[in-house]
């Protein structure tokens, strides 16, 4: 199945692709992505023993998913227009994707690579389940197959409405910067940023540098502070105001003191009232209640990293 799936990748939008294109991918970036389709960079990637181990167990893990959920998934190939779906496994209702990795999770949506890859299959196939078979890959790399190391989720199309959504619009963006880019091979990547973020980006840039400046400017405010202030307690002056009416006063510093604080030993009292810190609790558990409460999530933000300024 490896040949067919690399032949002609240049012409279709795959499932593999999708995790690249929406920015998700630890092995490359959209931009590259976009050279390759546009046949202006070669792929160089053939495969490795880490894509064989993945093509030796596919037929073993689906086996075992066909037994243990009495079903018949089979391999599948869609082409519709510039997409082009090649399937570990399917039947009338649901699609099958296997992935075997070192890099496992309890939670589904932990595997977010995997999910758009899935979802994209579900979606252009109009299958509204998923089954994702993710396999720990053992450091030998043994290919006897171990029920242990399998972990099997099924999903429902509708649970990721928001996510398809985005996955398709990542798409239809990722197909008009592919015309962009075969008009204009010259076009770098910041090109193909929409302008309302090349625009907020020059601002945010701008107002960096002038923070890096006011950063450089606190320190030698602080330093100059701190002079004035050595300055003034060797004269022994207090308190003065210059010429332009500014009141400059110096505050002493206070010098550290001991001071006593009541605490409460809660492990020393555990310690020789084991008992009755026992009855307190059981008590307590009488009164246990359960309620629903919204956890606030963290609000994301924006990291700017500036490049090193050059030594010398």
């Amino acid at each position: 199945m490896q040949a067919s799936v690399t032949e002609d990748r240049n012409k279709y939008i795959g499932g593999s692709d999708i995790p690249i294109i929406m920015g998700i991918s630890k092995f490359k970036t959209r931009f590259d992505l976009l050279l390759e389709k546009a046949e202006l960079k070669d792929n160089p990637f053939t495969g490795n023993e880490y894509t064989e181990y993945g093509n030796e167990m596919e037929p073993k893990i689906r086996q075992y998913i066909n037994k243990s959920l009495g079903k018949d998934f089979r391999e599948g190939k869609h082409i519709d227009g510039d997409v082009r779906c090649h399937t570990d496994g399917e039947t009338f209702e649901s699609i099958l994707e296997i992935k075997t990795t070192s890099d496992v999770h309890e939670n589904v949506d932990d595997y977010k690579v995997y999910l758009v890859q899935l979802l994209f299959y579900m979606n252009h196939t109009k299958r509204d389940t998923g089954v994702l078979a993710v396999y720990k890959r053992p450091n030998d790399f043994s290919t006897k197959f171990n029920k242990n190391n399998l972990q099997i989720f099924v999903i429902s199309k509708d649970k990721y409405k928001e996510l398809v959504e985005e996955i398709e619009r990542a798409v239809d963006q990722f197909r008009e910067d592919l015309i962009k880019v075969k008009e204009n091979p010259f076009l770098t990547e910041q090109d193909l940023m929409p302008m309302d973020i090349q625009s907020a980006t020059d601002k945010v840039l701008a107002l960096e540098e002038q923070l890096r400046t006011f950063k450089e400017i606190e320190k030698q405010y602080d330093q100059a502070k701190a002079e004035l202030k050595s300055a003034m307690e060797k004269a022994n002056i207090k308190t003065w105001k210059t010429i332009n009416d500014v009141l400059i006063t110096l505050v002493a510093d206070t010098p550290d003191k001991e001071v006593e604080e009541e605490y409460y030993d809660e492990e020393k009292f555990i310690a020789e009232n084991t008992e009755l810190h026992e009855q307190y609790h059981n008590k307590l558990a009488e009164y246990k209640e359960t309620r629903i409460i919204t956890k606030k999530g963290k609000k994301g933000y924006l990291k700017i990293t500036l490049p090193k300024e050059s030594e010398g």
